[in-house]
């Protein structure tokens, strides 16, 4: 089952890369799917685990929707896309919520170093808009795999 959830990870990530660095959306059955399978990851570690991610997602979601929010009002500009926000909210069914704040540092991380690159290689950004969604994809691959390397490090017995 691993292999299968790996699978539906890896090509939610490609449509994701593609979808948002095109049209800066993020497909909400996309956003579903990884759900969905995280759901059925969960599962399969036990009712509590389950629980606890369901428990878990919709704090993620409406901390990130808060983000949101915040930088609009103080700037008068949206910063982070909703389907970034449901996106965030359904990655987080695939880790403990003690990996989360792994999780936002990658992906930030990564959009930062894309950034830089981008803006080395052409001298200058064409837009503004930058896709948060390839990045928290990205980030919820390499979380979801360091998590049972790191597990007795956060407190973690598996």
């Amino acid at each position: 089952m691993t292999l299968i959830l790996t699978a539906v990870l890896i090509i939610c990530f490609g449509i994701i890369c593609f979808v948002d660095f095109r049209w800066l959306v993020i497909p909400n059955s996309v956003n579903v799917a990884l759900l969905l399978a995280g759901l059925t990851f969960r599962l399969q570690q036990g009712w509590v685990e389950t629980m606890t991610a369901c428990a878990f997602a919709p704090l993620v979601a409406l901390l990130m929707w808060t983000i949101r929010h915040v930088h609009f009002r103080l700037t008068g500009r949206v910063g982070l896309g909703l389907g970034d926000v449901k996106l965030a909210g359904g990655a987080a069914v695939w880790f403990s919520p003690w990996m989360f704040p792994i999780f936002l540092f990658l992906a930030s991380s990564l959009a930062l170093i894309f950034l830089l690159v981008t803006i080395l290689a052409r001298k200058g950004l064409s837009t503004g808009k930058v896709p948060f969604g390839p990045f928290l994809a990205g980030s919820l691959i390499i979380t979801w795999n360091l998590e049972p390397l790191l597990g007795s490090f956060i407190g973690q017995v598996s």
